[in-house]
């Protein structure tokens, strides 16, 4: 029967967001305080069953009490037309079911995650008398976005309070039967290892994706969970952690004595496994701080290098090239001038004698003399003469100085050239023009000379920052990895560890304020041994599993005593 659009109480029944076996939940809104929550309302089938009623009524009533961030609230309890409803918290989110459903794969980390929460709710309700025996996913709200959960449902929840659960009879199998615990499935009375049993299948389940018990049958089923073990996690999916496959391994035992005994200690065993985890994925995206101190500074010196180096080119690229064309203005000025009476006065012959001169000596590029009316009276190339004066083709304009005309340009054979063209004047009146090649080759091939050069002393500059750089962060590493070891002994319980090295620096001063610390601590920890008998080493030195962090720092094998980094520090007496 949809209630939909009907008033419950002072409250709106607005829409059907759900439907189970036993009860179907609202989305109502509260007018007097202006909150929307969720109501779930009895199936009038189980509101006949006056026992069941009454057990709902009270046994909701007792959660009602419950305020944890990982459990729904319950805001409100009652009944309307005999048929009991409970007013909660509205979530928005899906079931763990819906999302374990889709097959998709939870990462250990989220699994993790969830798990805590799961464990800090369930102590927290267990600490206030409260077991739900119902726990499964379809009774756990998760968002996988951020992983967070929370527990609903404790419609069959049992509060230790004779008055609550005087109706619960100790036989009655209540919750789901995939899920229960084996003394759940028995009929037994429980308490709250049984809901941890329960979480340890629901956290099976997220792990491997595989139901821990599943049977066609109910006797079956039962069986199963009192009596068979359920496929090993390792077998199914190898890469989930040892320390999480024996927490779960743990919460499975069919003995409630052998299951961890409160929520906060597997809550405290799951964040070990959440640490260790983390610590894992560190190291993976770990950068040792020679490589990362090295890889940084390096790429530092090599851009400022590259841009020093690229800076200096440039200047003396163009002060060469001034040079050059400073020098190549000033003789073809000097040659126009030379030139001046021989073309004024048509001495052809004379101006030839000038151009083969540059021809023999091999000084210039090319020379070309013209008339004033653009006929090349002179040149080197001899094809020229007589024909009318042709401007190189594709002249590139570089500079203008003292009336010369200079351009780059380039030569049938792809040599390049700078051309000087500069008018002959005589009296200021121009009788011809100059045409002055100079080769740019030498000029090239310095600057390349030069660029290499500064590569290679660029190259050396970081090559030996980047040595010393990684030499001196390798030692800094070191010195660290020391420390770290040493306080990983003294955490593992090894008391009489102190760091012998001697550092003239900063570390010499944080080795002495570590060296002051496993002071205190083995004092401490010899007092409160002091009225024990036959104590031959603090009990959490006996206890405490060698560390292959301490192992590889020569501590933990008892070899600490020929290493000259660490020493030894035997108490003075000992009861």
């Amino acid at each position: 029967m949809d209630r939909s659009g009907t008033q419950i109480g002072r409250y709106q029944i607005r829409e059907l967001v759900g439907s189970g076996a036993m009860a179907d939940v609202y989305r109502a809104y509260d007018p007097e305080i202006d909150r929307t929550g969720a109501m779930k309302i009895l199936k009038r089938d189980h509101a006949v069953d006056k026992e069941y009623f009454n057990r709902f009524l009270k046994e909701a009533k007792a959660s009602g009490f419950l305020t944890h961030p990982n459990i729904v609230t319950v805001f409100d309890v009652g009944k309307f037309e005999e048929v009991p409803y409970i007013m909660m918290e509205l979530l928005e989110g899906e079931t763990l079911t819906d999302t374990l459903r889709r097959g998709e794969k939870l990462p250990i980390k989220t699994v993790l995650q969830a798990a805590l929460q799961l464990a800090s709710a369930l102590d927290y309700a267990h600490s206030m008398g409260v077991v739900h025996r119902d726990i499964k996913p379809d009774n756990i709200i998760f968002k996988v976005e951020n992983s967070s959960v929370k527990i609903a449902d404790f419609g069959i929840a049992r509060r230790s309070n004779p008055e609550i659960h005087e109706a619960t009879q100790a036989g009655m199998i209540l919750g789901t039967p995939r899920y229960m615990s084996p003394e759940q499935a028995r009929g037994e009375s429980v308490d709250g290892r049984s809901d941890l049993f329960s979480l340890g299948v629901v956290l099976y389940e997220m792990l491997t994706g595989h139901k821990a018990f599943d049977a066609e049958s109910m006797p079956t089923l039962i069986l199963q969970i009192i009596q068979e073990e359920p496929e090993p996690i390792r077998s199914l999916c190898p890469e989930v952690p040892t320390g999480l496959q024996a927490i779960v391994n743990k919460l499975l035992q069919k003995k409630p004595e052998k299951r961890f005994q409160r929520g906060r200690d597997l809550q405290e065993a799951l964040e070990r496994e959440l640490r260790n985890l983390q610590d894992d994925e560190e190291e993976r995206n770990y950068v040792p701080i020679q490589v990362k101190w090295t890889a940084i500074l390096g790429g530092v010196v090599a851009l400022v290098m590259t841009v020093s180096a690229l800076t200096v080119f440039h200047i003396q690229t163009r002060m060469l090239t001034e040079q050059v064309i400073g020098s190549g203005v000033a003789l073809a000025t000097f040659i126009a001038s030379e030139s001046a009476v021989p073309v004024l006065s048509e001495d052809w012959i004379g101006l030839e004698s000038i151009a083969d001169g540059a021809a023999r000596r091999n000084s210039f590029a090319y020379i070309i003399l013209s008339d004033h009316e653009g006929t090349v009276r002179a040149a080197t190339d001899k094809a020229l003469m007589g024909k009318p004066l042709v401007p190189p083709p594709e002249a590139e304009p570089v500079a203008n100085m003292e009336g010369v005309a200079v351009s780059n340009v380039v030569r049938a054979g792809g040599s390049p050239i700078y051309n000087f063209n500069v008018p002959i004047l005589f009296k200021d009146t121009q009788v011809g023009r100059l045409d002055l090649g100079i080769g740019r080759e030498k000029l090239d091939d310095v600057m390349a000379t030069t660029g290499r050069v500064m590569m290679v002393l660029a190259l050396t500059v970081v090559l030996t920052v980047l040595l010393m750089v990684y030499f001196f962060n390798k030692l800094v590493s070191r010195n660290l990895l020391l420390i770290k070891r040493s306080l990983l002994d003294l955490a593992a319980g090894n008391f009489s560890l102190r760091i012998s090295r001697k550092w003239q620096n900063e570390f010499g001063v944080v080795a002495s304020a570590f060296n002051a610390l496993a002071d205190t601590v083995q004092k401490a920890v010899e007092k409160d041994l002091s009225g024990e008998e036959s104590v031959a080493q603090p009990a959490a030195v006996a206890q405490a599993p060698a560390r292959p962090e301490a192992a590889d720092a020569g501590v933990a094998d008892g070899s600490a005593a020929t290493n000259p980094d660490f020493t030894i520090i035997e108490p003075a007496s000992r009861s």
